[in-house]
């Protein structure tokens, strides 16, 4: 089994670049297979368990690609915030 490359993105770059070869960039839009934690989070890596183009919870109108990373923890890239990671509220269901 082959470990596959490893891109670094860094919120409002328009490209990821590559950690073993610099000069190895990805640019445009794409979901990453999995991330990386911040330390405030616990750090370790969360796969990607899904994606969707959502409205910016940073409160600005505009929209966003959304991570789901499982156990209710996404993140999304703000233009304007950078990565903001969230738990979204539980959905009453109409009984």
């Amino acid at each position: 089994m082959t470990e596959s490359a490893k891109f670094t993105k860094y919120a409002g770059d328009p490209v990821a670049q590559s950690t073993e070869d610099p000069a190895m960039q990805l640019v445009g839009t794409f979901v990453p297979d999995w991330v990386t934690l911040p330390a405030e989070l616990g750090g370790g890596r969360r796969t990607v368990q899904g994606h969707a183009v959502v409205r910016c919870p940073c409160g600005q109108r505009h929209a966003v690609q959304e991570l789901d990373l499982g156990a209710n923890l996404f993140v999304a890239e703000c233009s304007f915030k950078g990565f903001l990671w969230y738990r979204r509220q539980p959905q009453e269901e109409n009984g």
